[in-house]
């Protein structure tokens, strides 16, 4: 079996590269089902007491349908990865993550189609079919987390692909933020909850027309060096029991790799501990004297904050001047997070000031310093995923992107089980953990090894094309 170093690279030296314009709606589709895997997953949690009342279920068991996503993702994300790894598997990919949401959808709203939800009997009808709604929708997870930098590189040129990436993340974070900002509205009282259940019916269903209207496999050319590649190594994994043993020697060359191990294990750690971060704004604040409708909205604003943050960023990037600077952007992103959240964590409840904060805080002290510290993490974000695609190319952008995303799922279920009144250490930890990353992003080496070889490549191309002296 050949290494990862000795791919063999069955590419057109001669061809000519170019973008179409079906990337744009490839990258519409793929964001709108994003968003609406988010919103589905968090249907419950942002309307928990609404939902208990009207199933009549316990806080314990709304939490157990959000921890579906997580749990469910682990074991899923293989297969993901091997099925994106075959001819046609981002299109296989996609079709799956617009289909399955619509059956998920349509088992949620079973019980009220067969029965009354006053009736006696309808706790037991309607929670099987919410369960098994919930893990179909959770299924889809690892799709909408493991295909962004492998979308980018199939569909979108080099000098794109940073902000292709970030917009394609970005669907799973807006949908995130608008499940906890419009669902509320959209559910006042426990009766309401039918309503948003048609509604996220209507929505999948959308999607998948849309999806299955037009969604290429690939564009006719591919508009890089590194998409012809990663196309020609594709075709060669034929055999499933081939793709099994390429897949366990690809993980196994990327944990030697020191910087790639780092890049891994700091990126899903800051997006682990946010995440769970995040989820306890309302614990946190209270004590201060905040609602938990102030705190949603520092939520709120904090979600905002970093998609601007991921957008300018990824324009940055994208950027001539700094296509090669990925670890001076991620370390000043980082670093400003962690004096920012270092400045929150003085002014609210620790364990190291466990009675009262050193600094005196407002509503607008606190939603400044919130938003801030989301901005610079959020601009790091699309950084991590771009970055490892270029340590580890040859090898498929999904497999670091999988490692990473793996990672990240870990990290939030480890914090999710220890949050629950621990909120004073999950402030100390999550400024200790941004810490630690910028020390593990300090002591990795990017090595930018796609655009090396898309410049070798150009330069073969023009050398070529360049009429000799001789023949003049």
């Amino acid at each position: 079996m050949q290494s990862p170093q000795t791919y063999n690279y069955l590419v057109n030296d001669n061809q000519n590269f170019r973008v179409y314009p079906q990337r744009l709606w490839v990258l519409f589709i793929f964001a709108f089902l994003a968003f609406n895997q988010t919103m589905f997953w968090l249907t419950f949690s942002p309307i928990a007491s609404s939902t208990e009342k009207f199933y009549n279920i316990s806080e314990a068991t709304v939490d157990l349908l959000l921890n579906c996503g997580p749990i469910i993702f682990l074991p899923t994300l293989p297969v993901v990865y091997l099925l994106l790894n075959t001819h046609h598997g981002l299109r296989k990919c996609v079709l799956i993550f617009a289909i399955v949401p619509v059956i998920a959808t349509l088992l949620r709203l079973f019980p009220l189609i067969i029965t009354s939800s006053t009736n006696r009997n309808f706790h037991n009808i309607a929670l099987p079919f919410l369960f098994i709604g919930q893990i179909l929708i959770a299924t889809t997870g690892p799709i909408s987390m493991a295909l962004v930098s492998q979308l980018s590189c199939i569909w979108f040129a080099p000098y794109e692909r940073t902000r292709a990436t970030t917009f394609a993340i970005l669907g799973a974070i807006l949908g995130g933020a608008a499940a906890f900002v419009i669902e509320p509205r959209l559910v006042m009282k426990a009766e309401h909850v039918p309503r948003l259940l048609y509604i996220h019916t209507g929505q999948a269903l959308l999607a998948c027309i849309l999806t299955l209207v037009y969604f290429p496999a690939e564009p006719p050319t591919p508009p890089s060096v590194a998409a012809q590649i990663l196309n020609a190594n594709r075709l060669i994994r034929t055999q499933l029991i081939e793709r099994l043993k390429r897949f366990a020697l690809d993980i196994f060359h990327c944990c030697r790799n020191i910087s790639c191990v780092l890049m891994i294990l700091s990126g899903a750690a800051m997006g682990g501990t946010f995440a769970a971060w995040s989820g306890l704004f309302a614990t946190i604040l209270t004590p201060l004297g905040y609602t938990e409708i102030e705190a949603g909205w520092f939520g709120f604003g904090q979600t905002v904050a970093s998609i601007i943050g991921s957008l300018i960023m990824g324009y940055i990037a994208d950027l001539p001047r700094f296509q090669r600077s990925f670890k001076l952007l991620i370390l000043i992103s980082l670093s400003f997070c962690f004096i920012f959240c270092l400045l929150f964590q003085l002014s609210v409840r620790t364990i190291m000031w466990p009675n009262k904060p050193i600094l005196p805080s407002s509503s607008a002290s606190i939603g400044i310093l919130l938003s801030i510290t989301g901005f610079f993490n959020g601009a790091a974000s699309p950084l991590f995923y771009e970055s490892l695609a270029e340590i580890m190319h040859p090898l498929p952008e999904s497999l670091t992107t999988s490692m990473l995303v793996y990672f990240f799922n870990v990290v939030t279920l480890s914090f999710l089980a220890m949050a629950p009144n621990r909120y004073k250490l999950m402030n100390l930890l999550v400024l200790l953990i941004i810490g630690i990353c910028i020390l593990m992003v300090a002591c990795s080496r990017i090595t930018y090894k796609r655009k090396d070889e898309e410049l070798r490549k150009k330069q073969e191309q023009e050398y070529e094309n360049t009429p000799d002296v001789s023949d003049i």
